[in-house]
């Protein structure tokens, strides 16, 4: 991904990136939970490569600040994949924050 030419080859590097967790997601047995990280991964990298192939997406300035948000995405995970409490604050930012994915309400109100 950090590697990728701009544009487009990092497009496909972060499809192929959001492969990678969609096969994770798919390798769970029926009946057990899926694993949060492929997940996480999985909404974040097809929110990132939206950003540059969704309806009404598409002009130069937009694909390069797509190409930005994915290396930026990219780099912040590299620094956390092995630290489990900085994967989760990452992931959950990313998902939430940068994403712009709702978040569920409290089930305790």
């Amino acid at each position: 991904m950090l590697d990728a030419e701009e544009g487009w080859p990092t497009y496909d590097a972060g499809l192929e990136f959001q492969g990678l967790a969609m096969n994770a997601m798919s390798a769970t047995p029926v009946g057990e939970y899926i694993a949060e990280i492929p997940v996480a991964l999985n909404l974040i990298w097809g929110a990132l490569t939206d950003e540059m192939d969704a309806p009404g997406r598409g002009s130069p300035a937009q694909d390069e600040a797509a190409v930005r948000h994915m290396k930026q995405a990219a780099a912040e995970w590299l620094v956390v994949v092995d630290l489990p409490e900085g994967r989760a604050g990452h992931l959950d930012r990313w998902v939430y924050d940068e994403c712009g994915y709702e978040r569920k309400a409290s089930s305790s109100s």
